[in-house]
């Protein structure tokens, strides 16, 4: 079958300014309100050192494989893999789509969660947390599930849609100036946070390993996780960033960059909050467990109200400003994902970028007025999209093109590449599509799905979301053939 060539096609304008994108697409709300939880929950150094295993075993390599599709195939989500697959080539544009489609439902909630995260970061602003009236969970029930938190949220979205509008020179402008400061700050809090007096017993906590959680599968499956959706694979942006990418671009640069950045955003996050929540509070340990929402809006507005004065006011200001360029620039490169394959089929970027940014906005406004909704949202995309979509990564690479002759080829860029691959990459991609299937089986024992809603999985709602995930994926299936066809005259 012949190529389909992509009707709009960009360049990045240098190897930074795509990294800068990339790292900016990672870094979002979970290296924040997930990884540091998390961390602390499972293990501490032990879920570091399981973190550790999976960035090399699949993060980096699946990095690699996915910038591969973009790039040798040369377009976004439904190009890429087309013209990057030498067999199953439907098949491969509807596991792109797939990923655009994981990612669309993703971003239907996201643009909710950065609206709260802003509305946070004015709160800060206005020293709201350091008076003396302040109450952490009056506030946050006073936010969520208002209109306001609902206006926002998309102020937020429009702030994507002028973004995205604008392509890779407009993502990577505003990357370029948020993720440094972004850096910057979570390093100052950082290095706050373990100065202060008690500190050492949150170090203690959140970096010695716990040898009893090395044996302990909740520990690599949760940092599993965390990687999957931390790192970013899988969600389709690294197939649009290697269709960015030019000739000389090295994408082991790019994908071992893009994970170091990511890892020491969150790692540094661990340690601006666990040292800091046992440094303040007075119970720590129930502040540590507090998942999510329960942490970055109440938790460590408490523990802000709790520090006072001046301290008080500026980690809080630094903490959530940190945290919205983090959501924000996540954001819109989700949204780039999302209408990417519009654009390769000729939409104007501006119109695509508005089209998906109202749909996003009318399908994700339940999200905003339930937490149910939310968990719904964030279970079934959140979790079996995204790991659907890691296999077929490791599929189109590893099954359905000659591995060997891809590996050589991204060894082939002058200079040499920063991480020449060897055949342990070939190896390594293939092992990659057993993994999501052992993390669905541990998935589904673990959150005791039989125990009915109080078990965490909301079986009422997951399970009909997963017919949905069968139904949409055949429709999908479909969409993808047809659109094929009609590209490259095959339904004539």
């Amino acid at each position: 079958m012949a190529s389909i060539l992509p009707r709009f096609v960009e360049r990045a304008p240098s190897a930074f300014a795509l990294l800068m994108a990339v790292v900016g697409w990672s870094v979002g709300a979970g290296n924040y309100w997930r990884f540091s939880w998390r961390a602390a929950n499972y293990g501490g150094g032990s879920f570091l050192f399981a973190y550790l295993v999976w960035l090399i075993v699949t993060a980096f390599v699946l990095a690699v494989a996915e910038y591969a599709i973009g790039r040798f195939g040369r377009g976004g989500p439904l190009h890429g893999p087309y013209n990057f697959a030498q067999r199953y080539k439907k098949f491969a544009a509807f596991a792109g789509l797939w990923m655009a489609w994981a990612s669309f439902m993703i971003l239907c909630y996201y643009w909710v969660v950065t609206g709260w995260i802003f509305a946070y970061m004015i709160y800060a602003i206005s020293g709201t947390f350091t008076r003396h009236d302040f109450n952490a969970v009056a506030t946050w029930n006073s936010l969520f599930g208002s209109w306001l938190s609902v206006g926002i949220g998309v102020l937020m979205m429009i702030g994507s849609i002028i973004v995205t509008g604008l392509g890779i020179r407009g993502i990577s402008s505003v990357a370029r100036i948020m993720f440094p400061i972004l850096f910057i700050l979570t390093a100052i809090l950082a290095i706050y946070s373990i100065t202060l007096p008690g500190a050492s017993k949150g170090l203690e906590f959140y970096l010695i390993p716990k040898l009893e959680s090395l044996v302990d599968p909740a520990t690599w499956m949760q940092s599993l996780s965390q990687v999957i959706w931390s790192i970013g694979i899988a969600w389709g942006f690294f197939i649009a960033a290697g269709a960015w990418t030019r000739k000389r671009d090295d994408i082991t640069f790019l994908s071992f960059g893009n994970v170091v950045n990511d890892t020491a955003v969150a790692w540094m996050a661990g340690l601006a909050i666990i040292p800091l929540i046992f440094a303040v509070s007075a119970t720590p340990m129930e502040d540590i467990k507090a998942a999510g929402t329960g942490l970055a809006f109440i938790a460590l507005p408490r523990l802000f109200h709790e520090m006072g004065g001046l301290a008080g006011y500026l980690y809080g200001l630094l903490f959530f400003t940190a945290f919205w360029f983090a959501a924000f620039t996540s954001l819109y490169t989700i949204h780039e994902v999302v209408l990417r394959p519009l654009k390769d089929i000729g939409m104007p970027p501006s119109q695509a970028a508005i089209l998906t940014g109202i749909l996003a906005i009318i399908i994700g406004l339940p999200t905003a007025l339930s937490f149910e909704w939310l968990d719904y949202y964030d279970t079934v995309w959140g979790v079996i999209g995204l790991s659907l979509g890691l296999a077929a990564i490791a599929l189109i690479v590893g099954f359905f093109v000659d591995t060997e002759s891809i590996r050589r080829m991204i060894n082939e860029v002058e200079p040499k590449p920063l991480i020449p691959l060897g055949s342990w990459w070939n190896i390594l991609v293939k092992v990659n599509v057993v993994i999501p299937v052992i993390f669905f089986i541990w998935w589904i024992a673990y959150w005791e799905w039989y125990k009915g809603w109080g078990a965490g999985l909301h079986t009422y709602y997951t399970f009909p979301g997963i017919i949905i995930l069968i139904i949409g994926g055949i429709i999908l299936y479909y969409v993808a053939s047809r659109t094929i066809d009609m590209l490259t005259g095959a339904g004539k």
